[in-house]
């Protein structure tokens, strides 16, 4: 698996763990299963129960075990999700765990928190994206680092499969947990996964998850270096005084 530590401070990060094997995966490559050396000093278990699931309570203690096991502090939240005017339960969700990592970045002096995005996740988003006709900034998709407001994201597993990550968890006999509503195909980001992507795998391109990464990572250097090049261009067509 391609995991770029490279991008990780050297200061302390938290660990978004939800539970689910690529965030589970990620609390075990970063700390060796609780074997690398000061990572209790290093690594935090950060996790939300949003509430909106009778599983929730259930997980969340999975994941405070986890890091029990793994010998790194936790930090959690049971979370009431109060939905804005036009606002969907899954942005209420999302402002209400970004308020939470905010509060904790803060609070414990994090350098980044980083998150269990992996190249699948990049190739739904992709494709979700070129359904609303996106630019290239949008086509460059989930980025390996990103800054949101006082917190740094670091995304140390999308050079990784998901099926990758499962397969490391089950050669080392360690569970994760499944959340029921990925398999609502209701949702958009659903449907792309279990019905668009595997049917194009089938019929267009078998390496097509990597493919889309190399064109994501492609377009996310194009934008970084358009201002330069922008100006650049200016520069040369401006008249001579």
């Amino acid at each position: 698996m391609k995991i770029n530590r490279s991008i990780l401070p050297s200061g302390k990060i938290g660990l978004a763990v939800s539970g689910g094997s690529d965030s589970v995966a990620l609390a075990f490559l970063l700390t060796k299963g609780g074997r690398k050396k000061n990572a209790a000093k290093r690594f935090v278990v950060l996790h939300v129960d949003h509430g909106l699931r009778k599983e929730s309570k259930e997980e969340y203690r999975f994941v405070r075990s986890l890091a029990k096991r793994l010998g790194i502090p936790f930090r959690g939240c049971h979370a009431k999700i109060v939905q804005a005017p036009r606002e969907s339960v899954e942005m209420a969700a999302r402002r209400v765990r970004l308020d939470f990592f905010e509060r904790e970045t803060k609070r414990l002096g994090l350098d980044a928190i980083a998150t269990g995005h992996h190249m699948d996740d990049v190739a739904e988003t992709f494709l979700m994206r070129i359904r609303r006709a996106s630019g290239p900034e949008g086509l460059a998709g989930i980025k390996e680092t990103s800054q949101v407001g006082a917190i740094r994201f670091v995304r140390p597993l999308l050079g990784c499969r998901d099926r990758e990550l499962k397969d490391y968890l089950r050669k080392y006999g360690e569970e994760w947990r499944e959340d029921a509503s990925n398999d609502d195909l209701s949702i958009e980001r659903n449907k792309v996964r279990h019905k668009i992507v595997p049917f194009l795998e089938s019929n267009l391109d078998p390496n097509l998850v990597e493919h889309i990464y190399r064109i994501s990572g492609f377009l996310a250097g194009c934008v970084r270096q358009a201002p330069t090049c922008a100006k650049a261009r200016n520069a040369r067509q401006s008249p001579r005084l």
